[in-house]
């Protein structure tokens, strides 16, 4: 999928490539020492008539050469150089305290933390994760023509991809660029997907999603027809060279953008417990532990929420539904995922039929484990959880 870039002809490039914020480049503390800092401004001056190396004194602010010392450039001042560079902060530590290693595999502390976003439609700020982001893509038969797309923060980094790297207290990899691989090669440092110059926000509700993609509307030639001016309010509050160029009232949305959704995020809720399932063996149950009973269910160690093969689907009350574990620190109340409901009889089908643990069991417990993924895709459970909510009769949805 192409990023919509040739549509949007506001933005400037030179010689081909657009121009792009950069971000404020630091540096390591050993390279910010006078001794280095004195080393790269030698490096560049090269030699006198005499082939002798010229040196610079920092102390007295001179450089000498074949006719007697002579004053330094200011460029060429340590100090100077120093001062404006940004040291770069250091690794974190060990996470010391059990509530400080609790939060920092806390899915949904992680969810609480990500930036504010407005959603217009439904005039709210919340923080990122409980919205949709949308970006505008190319057709590939089509280049003049920007289509509406999801964007990639809910499913990114869902099922895992392992690099090879000294572990982080924050259950991440870290690995220096070009770093040689198992097989002798060299493996370039991994770079994620990064936000589109377009991005647009809405609510992560299917009842919003409805609304834009013309919900009860007439019906237009057999199609619903999606609401414009709902669509255009996505960007209503952006500006600048990447918006210029752009004529919303000629973007494609689809009229399924609602079902869309739910499916995609459906499909990489079930590619992830698949290949846990599979890296998954007892007696030591990693990532997923069956249990017999809810009883059971609050005896397991590391527990995350429960994954539920009900033969009875109720969307409301699965909509709220939460497990009470009496006498424990943490994790007092469990989500409960009715998997039924949540991912549809289309994708549990599949589930059972790839992975024996949940052909076998209805009770299946989703541990936190230390790594993003696994946080990943607690978060991602739990919004397709809201993202198919439906209100009690009485309540009021005030979003």
């Amino acid at each position: 999928m192409k990023r919509c870039t040739a549509v949007c002809s506001g933005r400037s490039r030179v010689a081909g490539v657009a121009i792009q914020p950069r971000r404020w480049v630091s540096y390591d503390k050993s390279t910010l020492t006078k001794e280095a800092l004195l080393q790269q401004a030698e490096s560049q001056l090269g030699h006198d008539v005499d082939g002798n190396a010229l040196r610079i004194d920092a102390d007295k602010k001179t450089v000498t050469t074949a006719v007697g010392s002579l004053p330094i450039s200011p460029i060429m001042d340590p100090a100077w150089m120093k001062a404006g560079r940004r040291e770069k902060k250091r690794d974190p530590g060990n996470i010391s305290g059990q509530f400080r290693k609790k939060l920092s595999n806390n899915p949904f502390a992680m969810a609480l933390m990500t930036p504010l976003r407005k959603c217009i439609n439904t005039e709210s700020y919340l923080p990122r994760y409980f919205l949709q982001d949308f970006e505008l893509v190319e057709h590939p038969e089509k280049p003049e023509q920007a289509w509406w797309a999801p964007g990639p923060f809910a499913s990114d980094s869902v099922v895992p991809v392992y690099k090879s790297g000294r572990y982080s207290p924050t259950g991440q990899t870290k690995r220096p660029k070009n770093t040689p691989n198992e097989n002798g090669g060299v493996e370039t440092e991994f770079e994620s997907r990064t936000q589109a110059p377009l991005t647009g926000y809405c609510l992560s509700r299917k009842s919003v999603l409805q609304a834009i993609s013309g919900g009860t509307a007439q019906e237009v030639a057999g199609r619903k027809k999606p609401n414009r001016n709902l669509i255009n309010r996505l960007f209503a509050q952006r500006n600048g060279m990447a918006a210029n160029g752009i004529k919303f009232n000629n973007t494609v949305w689809r009229s399924d953008m609602d079902d869309f959704v739910l499916e995609h995020h459906r499909r990489t809720v079930v590619d992830a417990l698949i290949y846990r399932a599979k890296r998954n063996t007892g007696p030591n149950f990693k990532f997923l532990q069956p249990a017999a009973n809810w009883e059971e269910v609050k005896t397991v160690e590391k527990r995350g929420c429960v994954l539920w093969l009900s033969d009875k689907v109720d969307p409301v009350a699965n909509s709220f539904a939460t497990l009470d574990v009496e006498d424990v620190k943490f994790w007092s109340k469990m989500p409960v995922h009715n998997l039924t409901w949540l991912l549809g009889e289309r994708e549990v089908q599949r589930l059972r039929e790839s992975s024996k643990v949940f052909r076998d069991n209805q009770f299946i417990v989703l541990k936190l484990w230390r790594s993003e993924s696994m946080r990943k895709l607690h978060l991602l459970l739990w919004r397709l959880q809201g993202y198919q909510a439906q209100m009690r009769r009485g309540d009021k949805d005030e979003l």
